[in-house]
């Protein structure tokens, strides 16, 4: 009998019509962390590291073991003499404690020691293994020689500031202590500074805080290089009275140390203008300078020695005229004055024009012998 069943037909199922997500509503991609191998790069930093630590841990534990061994142990001390201190001084005053080894030398107390010395700039050390210590002491320079307005006191002065040690100066019967020092200063390739205030007590060692000293290394740090290579010496009795020589001899008031610039402006011009006629500059207000000639077939360009202007003359010579002159001179006369200073004499002078009051300190042109 035939079957009464039919058969089913089966309806497809539908296959999705949407395409996977993109964008935003994409499943996030697995991070570089969670990426095959990334977890061995990071073990591989971290066992590097451990070992860096761990040799850097061996070789100071190393450096300690043999700073406190006698390995390096320092037995023999070499040093190199200076102008002022002999090797055997400079061993000594170093002091290296007994039992210092190369690795735990106390360079900074051995350097104290050493600056005891004012004549010690610096100090370095040379290492040569294993038991060798080499010294090298480089000197303070010095700046200045310093002489004391009171009796035969002249100082070294170093670059620093600082002051070194009294200069031996044997003065003899014709010379000045001026002469002497200067001769020393230019031996030494220092400046020459004179008539500083007694009231100034050097300290070996110790810095000096004097103002007038401070003021002249104003003048020498502004003034152009080639003005400074003109000027043999400073006179710094104060702040208001400080002047210079220069090599010609002439002498120039400065004053304080103001408008730097503008009086050397003023100076150099005025050197331009009346070269080898000058005995006297005055540019305490460089706006109104003034200065001092010597009209003289018999007067020539001073030495610079002294601070003083020297003139050659005949035998039968007797006499020159100088003139003070201000920048702006008039033709007014006014009274005739006799001006001395130093080692040289005028017999008449004429003044024209403005005068400056404080002229007379400086050096006048010289008449004969």
């Amino acid at each position: 009998m035939p079957d009464s069943r039919r058969p089913t037909k089966r309806t497809p199922t539908a296959r999705p019509t949407t395409r996977p997500a993109t964008g935003d509503a994409a499943p996030a991609r697995a991070s570089g962390a969670n990426r095959p191998g990334s977890d061995v790069v990071v073990r591989r930093g971290i066992i590097a590291g451990i070992v860096v630590a761990a040799l850097l841990l061996v070789a100071l534990v190393g450096y300690l073991v043999l700073s406190y061994t006698p390995v390096f142990s320092i037995e023999n001390v070499e040093t190199v003499a200076t102008k002022h201190m002999s090797k055997a001084s400079i061993a000594k005053l170093a002091k290296i404690p007994k039992g210092s080894t190369l690795l735990n030398l106390d360079e900074a107390k051995v350097t104290e020691n050493l600056e005891k010395n004012p004549w010690v700039g610096s100090v370095s050390y040379q290492k040569e293994f294993p038991n060798t210590l080499r010294i090298v002491v480089t000197e303070r320079k010095v700046s200045a020689l310093v002489v004391m307005s009171a009796g035969d006191v002249v100082w070294y002065l170093g670059e620093d500031n600082v002051w070194i040690q009294p200069a031996s100066i044997k003065v003899g019967e014709s010379d000045s202590v001026n002469d002497v020092a200067l001769k020393a200063a230019r031996k030494a390739g220092a400046m020459l500074i004179t008539d500083v205030p007694a009231s100034i007590t050097p300290m070996a060692g110790s810095a000096s805080s004097a103002e007038v000293l401070k003021a002249v290394s104003s003048y020498r740090e502004q003034f152009s290089t080639a003005f400074a290579k003109q000027i043999v010496s400073f006179s710094a009795s104060s702040l208001e009275s400080i002047s210079c020589t220069l090599k010609s001899g002439v002498v120039v008031s400065l004053g304080s140390p103001t408008n730097i610039a503008s009086k050397e402006a003023v100076i150099t011009q005025i050197i331009s203008k009346y070269s080898g006629k000058l005995t006297y500059i005055n540019v305490r207000v460089p706006s109104s300078p003034a200065y001092r000639l010597v009209d003289s077939k018999y007067a020539v360009a001073g030495t610079g020695v002294t601070g003083t202007d020297l003139a050659s003359a005949n035998d039968d010579s007797s006499s020159s005229s100088s003139s003070d002159t201000s920048d702006s001179s008039s033709s007014d006369t006014g009274t005739s004055s006799a001006d001395t200073s130093g080692t040289s004499s005028t017999s008449s002078s004429t003044s024209t024009g403005t005068t400056d009051s404080t002229s007379t300190t400086g050096t006048t042109g010289t008449s004969g012998n």
